[in-house]
């Protein structure tokens, strides 16, 4: 029987779970008013932005990256090269720290409450 914690977020029962996500990766599942819709995943909501990890990745490879800077920005503009240092961002439902999970929800909640079951 796995142990889950809810709190109460700005309006929103958010509850915390430790759950698996892989075969030797744990991570604390977030659910928002009991629940984990797909919609907030593709779409930019106000729960994705108050909630879920956003992830950071290169549109690049890394040894991409790495020819690319070697080339004057001049000329990777002139041959219509990519930007090295281009990012895209996807949301997660799960957090793997809690220590920035915890930084998350202070930084975009202003009131947090513990709710005790």
């Amino acid at each position: 029987m796995s142990k889950y914690y809810s709190a109460r977020c700005d309006g929103y029962e958010v509850t915390l779970r430790l759950g698996r996500i892989s075969q030797f990766k744990n991570a604390i599942l977030v659910y928002i008013n009991g629940e984990v819709r797909g919609e907030w995943l593709l779409k930019d909501c106000e729960e994705r932005r108050r909630f879920f990890q956003p992830v950071k990745r290169s549109v690049l490879s890394r040894k991409t990256c790495s020819g690319l800077r070697k080339i004057s920005k001049k000329l990777r503009q002139k041959a219509g090269l990519p930007d090295p240092d281009a990012k895209y961002t996807y949301y997660c439902p799960y957090w793997t720290s809690f220590k920035s999970l915890k930084r998350h929800l202070i930084k975009n909640n202003d009131s947090i409450e513990l709710i005790k079951k």
